[in-house]
């Protein structure tokens, strides 16, 4: 997943309108659901990332 983290989710979900986008959160379809759990795999490599740049300067 090589998306922006500034990315909007209007950008990711096809151009969808923000109600149709709450819809699918809402109805826990499948491509939300997706990108939920992709999301978490990126916000915990970026956090071990910044763990590991902390790590390094320190020692």
């Amino acid at each position: 997943m090589s998306r922006s983290k500034h990315q909007t989710l209007k950008g990711i979900m096809d151009g969808q309108s923000k109600r149709e986008i709450d819809s699918m959160f809402l109805e826990r379809d499948h491509d939300a659901m997706e990108w939920v759990a992709k999301r978490n795999i990126k916000k915990e490599e970026l956090r071990q990332r910044k763990v590991a740049k902390k790590t390094g300067e320190q020692g």
